[in-house]
């Protein structure tokens, strides 16, 4: 048989390595087929890139006083208020007829004459009128009884007379006896008389001596009887002023000139003494105590210490204008332990306001701080890590059509700058910016260094003001500036 020879078998590896070799030279022929026709095409012409503007508010740097607004809350009360109680006990037989909440009642007016002396004060008409029938039966008893202690010292005056002329008698009988009595005795020695005429004499001598002894002794209790009824005559005197006292104190009088502001009793009703009858409130004048923290306290203080009365504006809350005028009268002579706070107190004369305040009113207080020399205050939101942007102005060169002039336009640069402090939407800074400079308000998320901007808006302190209700700052002029240029600091 024919010997047939079998095929020699391929491998697979020089099989995949012709399928890359292939697919490679497909790509590189590609890639010079197409480099080579985007070489025949013509390249467009570029147009230049022209920098982005940004429209900007800016704000106008001023250095100016500004006077420090302080803030404060309180509720206003009547500046003298009292509430009457009975001061004796008994059954009200009498009222006033306008004896009623929110009546004007009037207290009893005192005049004083050219000379200076004070006149009998004008009778007003009683609140409430106590029965008085006790009282008098009282003043009744008392004078009876003083009369009788006078009559007394009378009777006691004569005794002491009648006293006097016996004791004087007395002593003249005695001197006139004891010559007598010595007389008999020398005529007993000798032997005239008998021993027991002696011894009589004698006994009557001692007899009248006794009688002299016992006058003198009446006559030294004489002043101790008249001292002890001239103290029960006083004890009964204080005791009848004591029934006049609460004879007039069956009626009772309003002690100033006031609005009723309750009534607590009624006609007939029986009284002991310290029953409420009414609450008088004058509304002439309102305290409003407001509680301020301790560092505005100190501010105040400062300027109640020099002399000056800090002026308070009164809302009824924070966002509403002023409607009462005040200042601070007082201040608290402590702090208060739990809040940290201390207590001024708010005079306001209701003669003196448009609307009187009322007692019992909420309001919002705005008083006048310590004037802030050279302040640079800015809006706090211009102020971005401790930096703002200012509109600086750049020369640009016109475009060639144009003239041969220079326009003036403005870059964005950034600026650090020290923040004092912060009131409210403002922060005051030190000397880093100066008056007149523009600091950029708005686009200062997009904004970089150098860009390019375009003044649309320029805005100065007294706009800011503006849009706020209540500011804590104010240009602090020598007089307080109103509130219309001021964004109603009030």
């Amino acid at each position: 048989m024919p010997v047939t020879e079998k095929p020699d078998k391929k491998s697979p590896l020089s099989g995949r390595w012709l399928s890359v070799v292939l697919c490679l030279g497909f790509l590189i022929g590609g890639g010079l087929v197409f480099m080579g026709l985007a070489g025949l095409k013509e390249k467009p012409a570029q147009l230049p890139v022209e920098e982005k503007i940004y429209k900007v508010d800016v704000f106008e740097v001023q250095q100016l006083p500004l006077k420090e607004i302080i803030a404060g809350f309180g509720t206003s009360r009547a500046y003298r208020e009292v509430v009457l109680s009975a001061e004796v006990g008994g059954v009200i037989v009498e009222k006033h007829p306008q004896l009623k909440a929110g009546a004007h009642v009037d207290a009893a007016s005192v005049k004083v004459d050219d000379q200076g002396r004070t006149l009998p004060a004008t009778p007003t008409l009683p609140l409430v009128r106590i029965d008085p029938e006790t009282y008098h039966q009282r003043i009744a008893q008392a004078e009876a009884r003083i009369a009788e202690v006078e009559a007394e010292l009378k009777v006691l005056v004569e005794q002491e007379a009648n006293n006097e002329r016996l004791l004087k008698k007395a002593l003249g009988d005695v001197e006139v006896y004891q010559r007598e009595f010595r007389r008999i005795e020398d005529l007993g020695k000798r032997g005239v008389t008998s021993k027991t005429e002696t011894t009589t004499a004698r006994l009557e001598l001692e007899r009248y001596k006794q009688a002299v002894l016992n006058m003198e002794n009446e006559r030294r209790l004489f002043p101790v009887r008249k001292l002890q009824l001239e103290r029960k005559r006083d004890t009964l005197e204080s005791e009848l002023a004591t029934a006049q006292l609460d004879l007039k104190r069956t009626e009772v009088r309003p002690p100033f000139d006031g609005v009723l502001g309750e009534v607590m009793v009624e006609l007939g009703q029986n009284l002991r003494p310290g029953d409420a009858l009414v609450r008088i409130l004058d509304l002439d004048v309102i305290e409003v105590p407001i509680s301020l923290p301790l560092g505005d306290y100190d501010k105040i203080a400062a300027l109640m210490q020099a002399g000056i009365q800090p002026v308070v504006k009164l809302a009824r809350n924070t966002t509403s204008p002023p409607q009462w005028t005040g200042h601070i009268e007082r201040v608290a002579p402590q702090a208060d332990e739990s809040t940290r706070t201390v207590e001024v107190f708010v005079r306001v004369e209701n003669s003196q306001q448009q609307l009187p305040l009322l007692p019992g009113t909420f309001v919002h207080a705005r008083i006048d701080g310590p004037v802030i020399d050279n302040a640079i205050a800015v809006p706090r939101d211009c102020i971005v890590a401790g930096r703002v942007f200012v509109a600086q102005a750049v020369e640009n060169e016109s475009e060639p059509s144009s003239s041969d002039q220079m326009t003036t336009g403005y870059r964005a640069v950034k600026r650090p700058v020290n923040l004092n402090r912060t009131m409210q939407s403002f922060a005051l800074i030190g000397n880093d910016l100066k008056p007149g400079e523009r600091i950029i308000m708005t686009n200062l998320d997009i904004l970089s260094e150098n860009s390019q901007i375009e003044i649309q808006n320029q805005k100065q302190l007294a706009d800011e003001l503006k849009l706020l209700q209540a500011p804590l700052i104010v240009p602090g002029l020598a007089d307080r500036v109103d509130s219309d240029d001021a964004g109603d600091s009030g």
